[in-house]
């Protein structure tokens, strides 16, 4: 399956106090990252995961776990619908 889908990996730092995002949402790719074209892609994928990650804090939402799960739902949700992609995906939102 990583041979063939790819591996996506989301990760994020949040303070749980303020509910913002104090380390920047960062993707890594592997196994299907194919140049210039996918540059765009991530950083739409990226744009999507951290605008769902916000909406979620706004609605106070700042266990790891849950945003873990609203993490791979935005990215996943985009890369099935609009890029006919399904890599595993792994998230590492980090609660401090």
């Amino acid at each position: 399956m990583l041979a063939e889908y790819g591996v996506l990996q989301i990760s994020a730092g949040i303070d749980v106090d303020k509910g913002k995002i104090i380390q920047p949402v960062r993707l890594t790719a592997r196994g299907w990252f194919e140049g210039e074209h996918d540059r765009g892609l991530l950083e739409g994928v990226t744009n999507e995961v951290r605008s769902a990650i916000e909406g979620a804090l706004r609605e106070g939402n700042r266990d790891a776990e849950s945003l873990n799960k609203v993490a791979q739902r935005a990215a996943g949700r985009l890369l099935g619908q609009k890029y006919r992609r399904q890599p595993v995906l792994l998230a590492a939102i980090v609660v401090l």
